[in-house]
This record gives structure tokens, C-alpha cells and sequence, in this order.
């Protein structure tokens, strides 16, 4: 029988990579990990349940528990790189390699800021493939994902992913300095 990536093994490696991170950041000079964020997801909103919508789906499906951990590096005051490892709300497992963009749109907020990244997805397989655009039956595609966020302290964030008409993903997140 396959072994699959678990919800419990997601978040035991959350854990591990923000005790890491933390760790890191207290016996690390500075630069060597500085601009890190470790981010994980413990809960996505659906606007809507599973159900067929095209003949091409499977007969009323509920979403499946999702649950995200990421690792993104900033490259500079507004650019950004990083790998986000994931179970899709079919439970497939799913990774996104991106690249964006955040800012701040408000300086009278500086905590708060807006963000977009775009990438190369794999993960979303027939059949549920057409559930995003650009998406191959074998799970490649290309996407784009915004989000909104606030920086509570130099180190803790938590953000707001915006998955198109499917749902939002609350996502907390760990910065290096």
C-alpha cells in the first residue's frame, strides 16, 4: 500500500521547520538566514461544497482537509521566491514554485501588506485537473495566487490567500531576521 503526505505529517513538519527556524535565528548570525519565512496553513474556507458541477467530475465529493507549509525567501524590499507543499482540496498532493511581489500599500500600516505570487503548479490530476486554469491533465499548470497580510511583529504574520472563486486560505507565518 502507497505511503501518502498526511495532514499529521504536514503539520509535524511545520513544527519542525518553525522550532527550526527559530532555532536558527537565536544561534545563527543573522545573515545566514535572514529574509526566511516559514509559513503554514492550519485551515482554508470553501465557498462552496464539492459537488458536480460538469460531467467531467466525479459524483459529489466533499473537499478534503487542506493543509499548506511553505519556505519563501525575500530577494529584496519587494521581491520574493519560495516552495509551497500542499494537499489540494481533492487530497492531492500538490507543490507550487513561485515567484512575486509584496508591498505595502498603506504607510500609515506598515504591518500590512499586499502580495501576488506566480508559478509552476503540480498536483491537480485528472480528474480534477479543470479545477484551476492552465492545467494539464497530469497535474502541470501555471497560476497565480494573491494574498493580503499584516506583520504583527518583526518576526510573526499571519496572511489571507485569495484562491480565486474557490476559497481563502488563512496561513500564519515565521520570519527569520
Amino acid at each position: 500500500m502507497p505511503h501518502s503526505f498526511s495532514a499529521r505529517h504536514a503539520l509535524a513538519l511545520g513544527a519542525l521547520l518553525l522550532s527550526t527556524a527559530a532555532s536558527a535565528e537565536n544561534n545563527s548570525p543573522a545573515t545566514d538566514w535572514a529574509g526566511w519565512t516559514i509559513g503554514v496553513s492550519p485551515y482554508t474556507l470553501h465557498y462552496s461544497d464539492a459537488k458536480k458541477e460538469h460531467d467531467w467530475e466525479p459524483d459529489n465529493e466533499k473537499h478534503s482537509y487542506v493543509w499548506l507549509v511553505q519556505a519563501e525567501k525575500r530577494l529584496d524590499a519587494r521581491h520574493i521566491a519560495g516552495l509551497a507543499l500542499f494537499s489540494n482540496s481533492f487530497g492531492q498532493f500538490t507543490q507550487y514554485a513561485y515567484y512575486g511581489w509584496q508591498f505595502q500599500p498603506l504607510d500609515s500600516l506598515p504591518g500590512l501588506y499586499a502580495k501576488v505570487t506566480a508559478g509552476v503548479i503540480h498536483g491537480y490530476k485528472e480528474p480534477y485537473h479543470k479545477k484551476i486554469p492552465f492545467n494539464l491533465k497530469s497535474g502541470w499548470g501555471l497560476t497565480a495566487i494573491p494574498a493580503i497580510g499584516y506583520q504583527f511583529t518583526p518576526t510573526w504574520g499571519a496572511q489571507l490567500n485569495i484562491l480565486g472563486n474557490a476559497g481563502l486560505m488563512a496561513q500564519l507565518n515565521y520570519t527569520l531576521r
